[in-house]
């Protein structure tokens, strides 16, 4: 089964993500700050990784930029509940290496999933 990482300091959204990610078949992982992500990633690589643009000790595009150095092959996808339309956050995030998809929150499960399939094709077993 493909493992997926959420990254996001808030708690609930992390465990309603992985909710619909574990009843859709994928082994899922957490980490709530930056330096958490990095480390999880460094040491066991996940097939796919959802990051938060907001977080305590760092941003979402700072954190793809780490983890496209050093997993260049791992695809991320970006959500935020603060782009508005004045930001170009949204558009730059969606022209960073590595990164799929980029959603607003709330997350909408089923373009979600749809997202991590085009990623990472059917989960097996």
């Amino acid at each position: 089964m493909p493992t997926i990482l959420i990254v996001d300091d808030n708690h609930l959204a992390c465990e309603a993500i992985s909710l619909v990610l574990e009843s859709a078949g994928y082994t899922v992982r957490q980490a709530h700050r930056v330096a958490e992500a990095v480390e999880a990633v460094d040491a066991d690589c996940p097939d796919l990784a959802i990051v938060d643009l907001s977080m305590p000790d760092g941003n979402g595009v700072d954190l793809i930029r780490t983890l496209h150095q050093g997993h260049p092959h791992l695809p991320i996808i970006l959500y935020s509940g603060f782009f508005t339309p004045e930001d170009d956050a949204e558009k730059r995030a969606n022209r960073m290496d590595g990164v799929v998809a980029v959603f607003k929150k709330p997350l909408r499960n089923n373009d979600l999933l749809t997202a991590i399939r085009r990623a990472l094709g059917p989960v097996e077993g």
